[in-house]
């Protein structure tokens, strides 16, 4: 990088810092020595309602590690059920931070996302049914069925999903010719699947990792669609140019990739069961 640009860049960073350090809730928590995030609700291992000692859910981790690198208290986490409402709770100073959020060009108009501390995409488990049978009738596995897309032109499609949500924007403008039914929460589609009310449930492919984890039996009749589709940026959700507070989570982010803390959770919390309380496996 040319030397000139280099000290310009530090210089007006350096400048909005201070244009904006009044405002910036980085300058509020360490004022008040506490943290209070929204995680997404009924999302695990993302977050656990009543989890077990040490496995408190991915994304807390996540925050209390953002906390001691602080210096302050996780004082709460707050659950919430889309972004809609992690917006709210950001704007209103209900909550400092939110994870859990994908980005998108809407959002970013009125948030600020830090650099993405995990990478998945939109996934599902489709009914075994629906795929095409050998001709003797009998369901077969096809190992073509690897991803969402896969499936696209199956007939008689009928897709649950968490309404509000990208994986429902991006249901709407790709699967034209499939019903889509909206459900107010996760556990409610992943029900209706069950139930035979749709034959695929649409979620991203980590928490559906962490599903079957929890409920291995689904597997009997369902098959998972983990590939990749799209690349879907989860990241840390703060106030529209909040630079100081972005600056911290950049960094933070960063190192927790650079030390393998980032990886070190997925394996905790995507390729075991440990989390899983008994009464749940």
């Amino acid at each position: 990088m040319n030397f000139s640009l280099f000290v310009f860049k530090n210089f007006l960073f350096f400048f909005c810092s201070i244009l904006f350090s009044e405002e910036s809730t980085l300058t509020k928590v360490l004022n008040k020595k506490f943290l209070v995030v929204s995680v997404g609700a009924n999302y695990e291992p993302y977050y656990i309602a009543n989890p077990k000692k040490d496995y408190p859910g991915f994304e807390v981790e996540l925050a209390k590690g953002f906390a001691d690198y602080l210096g302050v208290e996780l004082k709460e986490v707050l659950p919430l059920q889309n972004f809609s409402d992690h917006s709210k709770a950001i704007i209103s100073e209900r909550v400092d931070l939110g994870f859990g959020n994908s980005t998108t060009l809407t959002r970013g108009k009125t948030h600020s996302f830090s650099e993405p501390y995990i990478i998945t995409t939109v996934a599902a488990l489709v009914s075994k049914h629906i795929l095409p049978p050998e001709q003797e009738g009998q369901i077969v596995i096809n190992k073509q069925f690897r991803n969402l897309n896969d499936v696209k032109n199956i007939s008689a499609l009928v897709i649950g999903v968490k309404n509000n949500t990208s994986n429902f924007d991006f249901l709407k403008n790709n699967f034209t010719r499939a019903e889509i039914k909206p459900y107010q929460n996760d556990i409610l589609a992943l029900e209706a699947l069950e139930k035979n009310d749709v034959n695929c449930y649409v979620a991203d492919s980590l928490y559906l990792e962490g599903l079957l984890q929890k409920n291995p039996f689904l597997k009997v009749r369902m098959q998972p669609l983990l590939g990749s589709v799209i690349e879907k940026q989860l990241s840390i959700t703060t106030k529209k140019n909040d630079l100081l507070m972005l600056n911290e989570l950049n960094y933070f982010v960063r190192e927790m990739k650079r030390t393998g803390e980032i990886q070190k959770l997925k394996e905790k919390y995507f390729n075991s069961n440990a989390w899983v309380n008994e009464s749940k496996k």
